[in-house]
């Protein structure tokens, strides 16, 4: 498997029943608590707080294996939870909004039914160091974001839409004080708890300005909301609707998308 077919493995949509409808959202699978010694770990799927907030019930839709370990176009496996929020583990910070689902049992359960699953996890190493921050990544950066924007997904394959853009502030810095930063690409509903890679094929620059040969791939952040101007001129975060609710139209949009910082996953490790 290629880098670029790895990184369409990562995601899985998250369908959501609340008190007002059906509301859709991204997840990734994610390797917390490495152990290289005992060859442990704890697999999670992270999303945002509030794709999940309120959901009565939450489907995930897994895709299904053959015995040679690629995944069956057309078939997938349908896991639906009840009481869906109170199983996600939320971040400690209230302004951080991301929360995870550790899946080591439903897994397990899933194959007891038969199921043998197929994606692809990311794992801590995939999320660069503050080292590797300042002298591999550069402050200006062409990104990519995999996910279901406005519900859009190939239903039959179970294959999430990617796109690309690129940082509309460093990823270096905390944009307003706050662990986050700013892409500039269209950002719709569905799109909350994607994943922002640095992501690169065949060739890629640092920013010593040196052009480098290979494959470079960098987990940088989790989508969770859009910068859009009030009619007044003032900047605005507005959380991504992950139903099909209509925006105040005071809002205007402008392809900002807001990006929590991926370092902040790793504060799930201190809980688990």
């Amino acid at each position: 498997m290629n880098a670029a077919e790895f990184v369409q493995h990562t995601t899985i949509r998250i369908e959501t029943e609340i008190p007002n409808g059906i509301s859709t959202g991204t997840g990734f699978f994610l390797s917390l608590k490495n152990n290289k010694e005992d060859h442990t770990h704890v697999p999670v799927i992270v999303t945002n707080k509030h794709v999940v907030k309120n959901a009565i019930r939450g489907k995930l839709r897994f895709s299904i294996k053959d015995s040679e370990g690629n995944p069956i176009n057309g078939q997938y496996f349908d896991l639906i939870i009840d009481n869906f929020e109170s199983v996600w583990i939320k971040h400690p910070e209230n302004d951080v909004d991301l929360c995870i689902l550790p899946i080591a049992n439903i897994h397990r359960e899933i194959q007891k039914a038969s199921k043998d699953l197929f994606y692809t996890m990311l794992t801590v190493e995939d999320i660069p160091s503050k080292n590797e921050m300042e002298m591999e990544i550069s402050r200006i950066e062409d990104i990519t974001v995999v996910g279901y924007p406005d519900g859009i997904w190939d239903a039959y394959n179970n294959m999430p839409i990617t796109r690309r853009g690129i940082t509309a502030t460093p990823i270096q810095m905390n944009f307003e004080n706050k662990p986050r930063f700013l892409i500039d690409t269209a950002i719709y509903g569905g799109s909350s708890g994607s994943p922002v890679f640095v992501f690169n094929q065949g060739s890629y620059s640092k920013p010593d300005g040196g052009l480098y040969a290979g494959t470079r791939l960098k987990l940088v952040g989790v989508v969770y909301a859009v910068a859009q101007h009030k009619v007044t001129g003032e900047l605005e975060i507005v959380d991504i609707p992950a139903a099909k609710t209509p925006i105040a139209n005071t809002l205007i949009p402008n392809n900002l998308g807001v990006v929590i910082h991926a370092k902040k996953l790793l504060d799930f490790e201190k809980i688990l």
